[in-house]
C-alpha cells in the first residue's frame, strides 16, 4: 500500500508557477492529469517523484519524500518519462530487466526477476524483439519497452508521462486496458480526453499551474473541459467533441 499526500505545494521557475493545496491519492486509483501544453502536468509529475524541488509537503504513507533515500523511492514509485533514450546498446530484454534493479541482491537477478521480466515482455507484445538493440526500434516499440520496464519494477505507484506517445491505436487501447486492470496506482498526464474518460476514474485539471478541479468521472463535464482548454466542448453520444470558441 502507498498513499500519496500533497499539501500546500508551490513551485516557481522563471515566470511559471505551479500551486496545489491538498490532494490525497489512495492505493489503486487511476488518475489522469488534464490540461493544455504548459499547464504544469509534467512539472507536477517531476515534483511528485522528487526530480524537482518545491515548497510544501509531499508524502508517501506519511513519510516525507525528501527524507526517503533514493534507493527506497524506487520501491515506492516508478516513472515513465516523455523521452525514452537509452544510450548504450542494450537489448530489449536487458532494458526490461532493468526494472528489477531495486529488488535485486547486488547485481544478481533472482529466478523471480527473470520470470517477471519474461511476463512483462509477453504482456507488452515484445517477446519477438527481445534480442534487438533498443536503438534499432521504432518510437512506438521503444515506448512499449520502457513501459514494460516500469511495470516490471512492481512499484505500488506508477507515474506515466503521456503513456501512449508514439503508439498506434491497437497498442494504445491494449496498454490503457492493461493499466486499468492492475492494482497499482496510476497517475498520468493524458492528452486524449476521450481515452482518459474511458479508462481513468479521477481527473486533476490544471490550468496555467493552478488546480482548476479534482473530480470523478461522472463530474467531468463539458463545461469544466471548456474552461480548462479554452475551446468549446460538447458531449456527443459516446465522446466529447471540441471546436474553437
Amino acid at each position: 500500500m502507498a498513499e500519496l499526500r500533497v499539501s500546500k505545494l508551490h513551485f516557481k521557475r522563471g515566470t511559471f508557477c505551479l500551486a496545489l493545496d491538498d490532494i490525497t491519492i489512495v492505493q489503486g486509483e487511476k488518475v489522469a492529469i488534464l490540461g493544455e501544453n504548459g499547464s504544469g502536468k509534467s512539472t507536477l509529475l517531476q515534483l511528485l517523484c522528487g526530480l524537482l524541488s518545491g515548497h510544501g509537503r509531499i508524502s508517501y504513507d506519511g513519510r516525507i519524500l525528501k527524507n526517503i533515500p533514493v534507493a527506497e523511492r524506487a520501491l515506492l514509485f516508478a516513472l515513465l518519462t516523455q523521452t525514452s533514450e537509452v544510450i548504450f546498446p542494450f537489448s530489449v530484454e536487458e532494458v526490461v530487466r532493468f526494472g528489477r534493479f531495486p529488488h535485486a541482491q547486488g547485481n544478481n537477478f533472482s529466478d523471480e526477476d527473470d520470470e517477471l521480466t519474461e511476463h512483462h515482455l509477453n504482456m507488452l507484445d515484445l517477446s519477438a524483439l527481445r534480442d534487438r538493440h533498443f536503438s534499432q526500434l521504432s518510437g512506438g516499440e521503444q515506448r512499449r519497452v520502457m513501459l514494460a520496464r516500469v511495470l516490471n519494477q512492481k512499484a505500488p505507484i506508477i507515474y506515466l508521462d503521456e503513456p501512449n506517445a508514439s503508439l498506434d491505436i491497437r497498442h494504445t487501447l491494449d496498454i490503457f486496458e492493461l493499466l486499468t486492470s492492475r492494482e497499482e496506482t496510476v497517475i498520468a498526464p493524458v492528452h486524449d480526453i476521450n481515452l482518459a474518460e474511458r479508462f481513468f476514474d479521477r481527473f486533476l485539471l490544471l490550468k496555467r499551474g493552478t488546480l482548476l478541479a479534482d473530480v470523478k468521472r461522472d463530474q467531468l463535464t463539458p463545461e469544466l473541459l471548456t474552461e480548462t482548454y479554452d475551446v468549446q466542448v460538447a458531449c456527443g453520444a459516446a465522446a466529447f467533441t471540441f471546436q474553437h470558441q
